[in-house]
């Protein structure tokens, strides 16, 4: 391994530790807030790399107040970290899509 892989592999762990950080203290937060989410793609399948971003599921139908404040409750845990995310609500897909998400299909 030369210099830049190395430099690159210690990158890519140090975003993957801080985003599976910030995940699950997303989901921590959902859950007080009565918000059932989960975590999908790359973090979930445990194959986050350097560009990967954070790609989370939430469940159930969600009027737009509550929207709006899932929204603001993932940014503002995510801020400061220059990772992207996907924030992606089941009520607006339909079941085959939720199904292929979840088996990692997507």
């Amino acid at each position: 391994m030369n210099r830049m892989e190395a430099l690159i592999g210690r990158r890519a762990e140090t975003r993957h530790k801080i985003a599976s950080v910030r995940a699950e203290r997303i989901l921590e937060d959902a859950r007080k807030h009565g918000v059932e989410m989960r975590i999908i793609g790359s973090l979930a399948k445990r194959s986050f790399h350097l560009h990967s971003d954070v790609d989370l599921l939430v469940s159930g139908p969600v009027d737009p107040a509550r929207r709006l404040f899932i929204e603001r409750l993932v940014a503002d845990h995510m801020r400061g970290t220059d990772i992207p995310y996907d924030l992606i609500f089941e009520a607006d897909m339909t079941a085959v899509r939720v199904q292929e998400l979840l088996d990692g299909c997507v």
